[in-house]
C-alpha cells in the first residue's frame, strides 16, 4: 500500500523536469497480485492509493501507451468489485465504482488533452 501511495504522489505532470522511472510495472504487479483490489481493512473499502497510482503514472508523461495501460488498469479494477459485490453483496460497491469512474474520467480527459497538443504540434 505504501508503494502505491508514494508512486501517486511521486507521478504528476509535470514539464520541464526529468522524466521518473517507469512504474507501471510495479503497480501493475501490486494490484494483480491482489487480483486487482485493494481495500482498506479498517473500513472494506477499495484503497484509493490503488486509484491514485494508476492515474498518476498513466498521465504523468501524456503518451497515448500509458493512458491506455491506466484505463485498462481501472477496467480491470472495475471488474474486480462488479465480482465481489456479486458474491459478496458488497456495501460500498457505488462509493469505491465511483473512485474507478473518477480515476478513468482523469485518464480520458488526459487522452483528450494528448490529441490536441498533438493536433497543435502537428499544425505548428
Amino acid at each position: 500500500m505504501k508503494a502505491l501511495r508514494i508512486i501517486a504522489a511521486a507521478y504528476l505532470p509535470l514539464f520541464e523536469v526529468p522524466l521518473m522511472p517507469d512504474a507501471k510495472e510495479v503497480v501493475e504487479n501490486v494490484l494483480s497480485r491482489n487480483e486487482f483490489l485493494l481495500s482498506n481493512p479498517q473500513t472494506g473499502q477499495l484503497e484509493p492509493a490503488s486509484v491514485d497510482a494508476v492515474v498518476s503514472l498513466a498521465t504523468s508523461r501524456l503518451v497515448e501507451e500509458d493512458l491506455k495501460w491506466g484505463a485498462d488498469c481501472l477496467l480491470n479494477v472495475m471488474d474486480a468489485l462488479r465480482r465481489r459485490a456479486q458474491s459478496k453483496g458488497y456495501e460500498t460497491y457505488v462509493m469505491d465504482a465511483d473512485e474507478v469512474l473518477d480515476g478513468l474520467e482523469t485518464i480520458m480527459a488526459a487522452d483528450i488533452v494528448e490529441d490536441v497538443i498533438e493536433d497543435i504540434i502537428e499544425e505548428g
